[in-house]
């Protein structure tokens, strides 16, 4: 991206830099945008949209570690954190400090990815034609995915039929090249903070065509709309956006992945996308990370080890037990390997919306409407069941709701799910019940310090809400 020289300023709420997993590096925060460096022709508002793909991809955010900070907090009776780095034990511990470092790169990158979107929308008239449209649709994309995280992990949960007043983020709309008094944002409540990503979401549906290649599309923005209503409880919503995904036709349950296996096997460790993706982190040998990876594969770190509790909640005969396997006494999960080709030298893609999650939603959905839109919740979690080589339910009176949740916890373990799904349930998340101050995360310390209009979530250091 040469022609990417614009420094994306880091906003009020995030004055630091994080390099690594346990240490804060102190920079100089940058003031102000040189004349020289602003966008200025429509080339620049492409690559400065490209360099947000990038930051989206980071390791702190979606190249891992937005997810499993969510499966670690989630861990307790599913696996456990073994490794040294001190922030993300904390996390799984559930005692984390408002100085984390896991915690704080997680909200820098996810604030500055907003920023890079937001030097994208304020550009838009420097494009033409269709180019609008599309590149507005993705910046809106990204932008809606990013504050939908953070509201999941730094602030309460949304409970559905409430008002959700509770304190949620900061919404930044405006790229940030001059930090002033006046970039000091409060927290937004939950409530809008919802609202501004629907909207967002909606734009993106709205403004993109069904096949963007690698890049965000309309079927990208109605999954995660799937999820945005699902965690509202707004139940009619979610079936539709995931129904429209699924029935748009682009998307297929995996089925055969580079060295053979397990059907489900398929689904994960490929250099390249699976007709199952709908959207996924894209990593080669010049760029990308997957922390996944680094942290899950027993040949890499292997710091997170399953628990024997969890696989006791497989049938005997579920195809997902064995992606997992046993490396001195120790188990690891399968999902997150070494690419099987190693003449590739690149981490595998992340995979962040599988075709499976929708069928899974359209028959939870469904089922709590008393509905068939779309099709019936009974062939739509026998499709999530034939593929794993489980029998298949015959009747719709042959399960009920705890089945169709066992389901989706065990098709998407370990892959960012449980925490959200355990809140949006109200379910105990292991020994805690579901609003356990301790399974949101702090706003982080130095943006305590330098924002006075912030304020702290309950049970952590700095001036309370």
């Amino acid at each position: 991206m040469n022609k990417l020289k614009i420094y994306i300023a880091v906003i009020a709420v995030a004055l630091v830099l994080f390099q690594g997993c346990d240490g804060l590096l102190d920079v100089e925060p940058q003031q102000s945008v040189d004349s020289e460096d602003a966008i200025s022709t429509a080339e620049d508002v492409k690559s400065v949209l490209i360099g947000a793909y990038d930051a989206m991809g980071d390791g702190d955010l979606y190249g891992g570690w937005i997810q499993m900070t969510g499966d670690l907090l989630a861990s307790e009776g599913n696996s456990s954190f073994v490794g040294t780095f001190f922030g993300p034990r904390e996390i799984a511990n559930k005692n984390q400090l408002y100085d984390n470092g896991q915690l704080t790169s997680t909200w820098v990158e996810a604030y500055n990815t907003i920023n890079i979107t937001n030097n994208v929308l304020a550009n838009l008239d420097l494009l033409d034609g269709a180019d609008v449209a599309i590149v507005e649709g993705e910046a809106k994309l990204i932008r809606g995915m990013m504050y939908f995280e953070l509201v999941r992990l730094f602030a309460a949960p949304y409970e559905a039929g409430q008002e959700n007043s509770q304190p949620g983020i900061p919404i930044i709309l405006e790229p940030t090249d001059l930090i002033t008094e006046a970039n000091n944002i409060g927290r937004s409540s939950v409530e809008e903070v919802y609202d501004r990503i629907i909207n967002d979401l909606t734009d993106a549906k709205d403004f993109l065509p069904i096949s963007n290649a690698v890049y965000g599309n309309s079927m990208v923005a109605s999954a995660v709309l799937s999820r945005v209503y699902l965690q509202q409880g707004e139940y009619e919503d979610a079936r539709d956006e995931s129904s429209r995904v699924i029935e748009e036709g682009n998307y297929s349950l995996a089925r055969t992945n580079e060295i053979g296996g397990s059907d489900y096997a398929a689904a994960f460790n490929n250099a390249s996308n699976t007709p199952e993706d709908i959207f996924a982190m894209q990593n080669t040998n010049q760029d990308g990370t997957n922390s996944f990876v680094t942290f899950y594969a027993e040949d890499s770190r292997g710091d997170i080890v399953i628990s024997q509790d969890h696989l006791d909640e497989y049938e005997a005969d579920d195809d997902r037990l064995n992606l997992f396997y046993t490396v001195g006494g120790d188990i690891f999960t399968g999902k997150w390997d070494e690419l099987p080709n190693s003449e590739i030298d690149a981490d595998n893609n992340v995979s962040l919306i599988r075709l499976a999650e929708m069928y899974l939603t359209r028959a939870e959905a469904n089922y709590r409407l008393g509905e068939d839109e779309g099709d019936t919740p009974l062939n739509d979690l026998n499709r999530i069941r034939e593929r794993v080589n489980l029998p298949e339910y015959l009747l719709p009176t042959d399960f009920d709701l705890d089945d169709i949740l066992r389901e989706r916890k065990l098709e998407l373990m370990f892959e960012g799910n449980l925490l959200h799904d355990l809140k949006r349930t109200q379910s105990d998340v292991g020994s805690r019940p579901y609003d356990d101050p301790k399974l949101v995360l702090p706003i982080p310390r130095r943006d305590l310090e330098v924002n006075p209009n912030l304020c702290q979530n309950p049970s952590y250091s700095g001036t309370q809400c």
